[in-house]
């Protein structure tokens, strides 16, 4: 019993280092992106469904890497077995009753976060708004790559991207 507890928790942390690192989103420069530290993850729940090669946290999931942190009621990291008998998470989902994540300079919140990790791309939708500092930007859609930190924002039909920046007091 010990033995696969242990071993649900070791994969556990790793699945959660890529949570957090991907849920920075285009805030954190690429090569922030790539340095492991230590990760920390609370969640009413954990399961590990080995044969679907998932892991689901649910239940007022708090994660966070350094200056990063990502909440949201359910996350799902989809995982490949290695040929060293380790994992590699391939996506990172939310479910659709929203997700919140907080850097040193943005708040990022959104109804679903979705990561391919191979891609290192990000997709959160649904009533999207992005604040730093003063500025807010909201939308349905924003597209994310994490290696080039290039962000997209976009709406649905009859909606519009907004955009409201307030610069710095002199």
């Amino acid at each position: 019993m010990k033995r696969n507890r242990s071993a649900i928790l070791t994969r556990a942390g790793s699945f959660v280092a890529l949570i957090v690192m991907a849920a920075g989103l285009a805030a954190l420069p690429a090569d922030a992106q790539k340095k492991k530290s230590k990760v920390n993850i609370e969640s009413d729940q954990m399961q590990l469904l080995e044969s679907e090669n998932k892991a689901v946290f649910s239940g007022n999931v708090r994660a966070q890497q350094n200056n990063v942190r990502l909440r949201s009621s359910k996350l799902t990291a989809t995982f490949v077995k290695t040929k060293n008998g380790g994992t590699d998470v391939t996506r990172l989902e939310t479910d659709r009753r929203g997700v919140k994540i907080i850097t040193s300079s943005q708040t990022i919140t959104g109804d679903h976060m979705r990561m391919n990790v191979k891609a290192n791309t990000a997709v959160v939708t649904g009533n999207v708004t992005v604040i730093q500092g003063t500025s807010v930007v909201k939308g349905q859609k924003l597209n994310v790559n994490l290696n080039t930190n290039e962000s997209k924002f976009s709406s649905v039909p009859g909606s519009k991207v907004k955009f409201s920046f307030n610069p710095d007091p002199d």
